[in-house]
């Protein structure tokens, strides 16, 4: 399962992208740890896609939250 970690607004934001058994591709991701969110309802042809709508789901999110203190 494909992840991707990094700091958004001083929050870490970890994404986890994951392939069905039809190839389909879903997306999860939390903030700090917490706040698990995730998408089976929709699933995406490729990886790269699920990785990308993950990411600006949870940008917004952070963006839209206190800013944190993670070490950048």
């Amino acid at each position: 399962m494909p992840n991707r970690e990094y700091v958004r607004n001083g929050h870490i934001v970890s994404i986890d992208v994951d392939d069905d058994k039809a190839g389909k591709w879903h997306w999860s991701y939390t903030i700090d740890g917490e706040g698990y969110t995730e998408l089976r309802e929709r699933p995406l042809k490729t990886e790269a896609a699920a990785m990308l709508e993950a990411e600006i789901e949870a940008n917004g999110r952070a963006d839209r939250m206190a800013a944190g203190d993670a070490v950048e």
